[in-house]
């Protein structure tokens, strides 16, 4: 029997190890999780549920195993309360046409590289049309030609993007546009691989009068106009399944995408009628970098 001890609740206890009905322990404070092989996450029988990554280091002392990183596991927790997808029927009449990317094998990629931001410090959260697809259909959108998370400015690690540089990760990368402090976007592909395209785009806060007024994702054209992708003020801390992985999103799923897509959100719309510096119902324009600023701040790597 795996027990470990839990950062919040004292004890965690593997549910498979106990036979109906539950023990009731009276000295320590107890959760019961469940796991599931085919999932990289633990999902706790608790507050609703909640869920978590399976991957973290830990020690013993005696026969309990302890969190080897008790700030991660504790981040880990702070994002663990459990939302589910819609799975909408999209009624498209082209169901016999292969998706643009596979959705299992483009997600097990995605999980990849959020593990590596985790090791980093970094807490990915879905984003753009990989947030649409997993709230609306629970998938990937079969027409969709990239992927795209988002990691919070102050959890950013610049070190990532100079470990891929170096060629010390799983994956390529592709371009880098904006600066650090308002507009940074890492486009990267799995080394040796040129599928599937995962923007990262950095969550920055939009402050004015001391108070926070809105969140944003960048976004940079050709000829320098920056660009900002609004999000509401919500709760972050939430956590989604995507294909039997784990993933961060934001509480109130449909309520930003109402922002960002509109009141007919839940309709499909094809990528090729999709200009994603036009479409979205959620930009704002800060700003151009000038022609001298554009080639330090619009990098392509090849």
């Amino acid at each position: 029997m795996r027990k470990f001890f839990h950062a919040i609740y004292g004890i965690a206890l593997d549910i498979k190890s106990f036979s109906n009905p539950l023990p009731n322990y009276t000295r320590f404070d107890i959760a019961y999780y469940s796991k599931n092989a085919s999932k990289d996450y633990l999902e706790f029988h608790i507050d609703g549920p909640r869920i978590i990554p399976k991957k973290f280091e830990t020690r013993w002392v005696g026969n309990i195993e302890v969190p080897e990183d008790s700030k991660k596991f504790a981040g880990f927790w702070r994002r663990s309360k459990f939302q589910e997808c819609l799975v909408l029927d999209m009624n498209r009449k082209d169901t016999n046409k292969p998706p643009v990317l596979p959705a299992q094998s483009s997600t097990n990629t995605l999980a990849l590289l959020r593990d590596e931001l985790i090791d980093m410090g970094m807490y990915p959260y879905l984003n753009g049309g990989t947030f649409l697809g997993w709230y609306r259909e629970c998938t990937v959108i079969p027409h969709t030609k990239d992927m795209d998370l988002a990691v919070f400015k102050e959890n950013y690690n610049p070190e990532y993007a100079e470990k891929i540089l170096r060629g010390e990760t799983d994956f390529k990368l592709i371009r880098k546009l904006g600066r650090l402090q308002d507009s940074l976007e890492l486009t990267v592909t799995p080394d040796g691989r040129n599928n599937p395209r995962i923007d990262i785009f950095l969550m920055y806060d939009y402050v004015k009068d001391g108070k926070l007024v809105y969140r944003y994702t960048p976004g940079l054209e050709g000829d320098g106009t920056k660009i900002r992708f609004t999000h509401l003020v919500l709760d972050q801390s939430c956590a989604a399944d995507l294909h039997d992985h784990i993933f961060w999103v934001p509480c109130d799923a449909k309520k930003q995408l109402k922002h960002e897509y509109g009141l007919l959100w839940y309709q499909d719309h094809p990528s090729e009628q999709y200009d994603w510096n036009k479409s979205p119902k959620n930009i704002v324009i800060a700003g151009k970098f000038t022609k001298k600023e554009l080639r330090k701040y619009y990098v392509e790597y090849k």
